[in-house]
């Protein structure tokens, strides 16, 4: 019968020597934990505001779930996480008050991108990793697992990624099988007692960290009444069909941060208007009309538009830095507004994560921080000089960054340098100290 291995001691060298991709280990009391439930609730409240946002919209997907004695609840808004909460302590308190003895589950996948908290710690604990194994292209998962729920909705399962729980609050019981412990043609399996056998088991608590491989069958159980915190993330490693690199390749075509705001305003793709649905496309005698209805007509133009082989090479390489600054974890959190820069304005760049810049052509540049791009146009040398200086790390004025721009640089003007910079302010790769004599 197979154990779980256990010790103290996290340090990634050991970790990718002896555990990456071969077996299970459990990491009890260590604080090398990248999580706090300050921002796993903060990230969470941000979900539940892009939930609701979208709720409206045509788009029925959803990172968020909520079951209630295993049943999947379809009406999710009283159920869900809001700031007004103030805590995750809080929002158990209010579920509880409403739920009495039932049991509940709240999973939400993609928890980073709603939370800049949580996205950059995590980025930053990764980044280890990455180093000695190569970053995942498609990017990692993140999963917020939290509730009193019996077991895992899904049941006993296998993902195609490899998989680390960090355990917040409560104690959780992860159960594993080597292989697959049932004969049937079925990929899940709800009931799986008569199996137990043939499992071995990790307890979790607060403070530790659980590996477990892609190979490995698996499900989470309650350890007791109370409720548990964690949050899982999985990193892919095997089933990435062809599919999903054109999907990036398209969303990155259409990504309008990949354009300079006055390319993308000029493209046909912002321009689209025409609903498919609109009167006309069928003909009186119910056959399609020989002729594309107007929406396919536009979509086919716009797309035409930013295909060309110059905009698809722009485009790739923005996606490529994008992909590289978001450190594995996509999508990012939304940009803010970058707020106006003034001269005396002290900014630094963390240099761990510097702004990446590469030349596109003779007249055009890409820089991206954060998982966001901007493509702009002017002289490449002076913007590499400056970018060079900010990934330093070393604060530095506004006012002296800009000083190669006083006169128009081919083409890039102090304005539009100071621009770039408030953007780039805006995407948090970029940060604002304050006013006066850099130190």
């Amino acid at each position: 019968m197979p154990r779980i291995e256990i010790t103290r001691r996290f340090d990634w060298d050991t970790f990718v020597r002896r555990y990456w991709n071969k077996r299970p280990v459990l990491y009890k009391g260590t604080s090398a934990s990248p999580f706090e439930s300050a921002d796993v609730f903060d990230a969470a409240a941000g979900a539940t505001r892009s939930y609701l946002k979208q709720s409206y919209s045509t788009d029925s997907r959803s990172n968020l779930q909520f079951t209630i004695d295993r049943e999947q609840q379809l009406f999710l808004e009283p159920w869900l996480p809001r700031a007004s909460d103030g805590s995750l302590e809080s929002y158990e308190a209010r579920v509880l008050g409403r739920l009495g003895s039932r049991k509940y589950a709240l999973i939400i996948a993609s928890l980073y991108s709603s939370g800049f908290g949580l996205w950059s710690k995590e980025r930053a604990f990764f980044s280890e990793l990455w180093r000695r194994v190569g970053m995942p292209l498609s990017g990692a998962i993140t999963t917020l697992f939290h509730g009193n729920y019996e077991h895992s909705p899904v049941g006993v399962h296998l993902d195609r990624f490899t998989t680390f729980l960090f355990a917040l609050k409560g104690r959780k019981r992860m159960r594993f099988w080597p292989k697959k412990p049932w004969s049937a043609p079925v990929s899940t399996v709800l009931d799986y007692a008569p199996y137990l056998k043939e499992s071995f088991v990790a307890e979790v608590e607060p403070g530790d960290i659980l590996y477990w491989p892609s190979s490995y069958y698996h499900v989470g159980e309650s350890a007791g009444e109370e409720v548990a915190t964690s949050v899982n993330v999985g990193i892919p490693r095997t089933e990435h069909p062809t599919v999903y690199y054109v999907d990036d390749l398209l969303r990155g075509t259409i990504d309008e941060l990949s354009l300079s705001e006055q390319e993308w305003r000029n493209t046909r793709l912002a321009k689209v208007s025409a609903s498919p649905l609109a009167r006309g496309v069928l003909t009186r005698a119910g056959p399609l009309s020989p002729e594309l209805p107007r929406a396919l007509r536009e979509a086919v133009d716009a797309f035409r538009d930013v295909s060309r082989p110059r905009e698809t090479r722009r485009h790739i390489q923005a996606i490529w830095l994008k992909r590289l600054t978001a450190g594995g974890f996509e999508p990012v959190p939304p940009p803010l507004h970058g707020r106006r820069l003034e001269d005396e304005d002290r900014i630094r760049v963390d240099p761990r994560f510097p702004i990446l810049f590469e030349q596109v052509d003779a007249r055009h540049w890409i820089c991206s921080g954060n998982g966001h791009a901007l493509l702009e146009a002017g002289s490449a040398k002076a913007v590499a000089r400056l970018f060079e200086t900010l990934n330093s790390g070393h604060e530095v004025r506004v006012g002296e960054l800009l000083r190669p721009f006083r006169a128009r640089v081919r083409g890039m003007t102090r304005d539009d340098m100071r621009a770039v910079l408030e953007r780039l302010q805006g995407f948090r790769a970029l940060i604002r100290l304050g006013r006066g004599a850099a130190r």
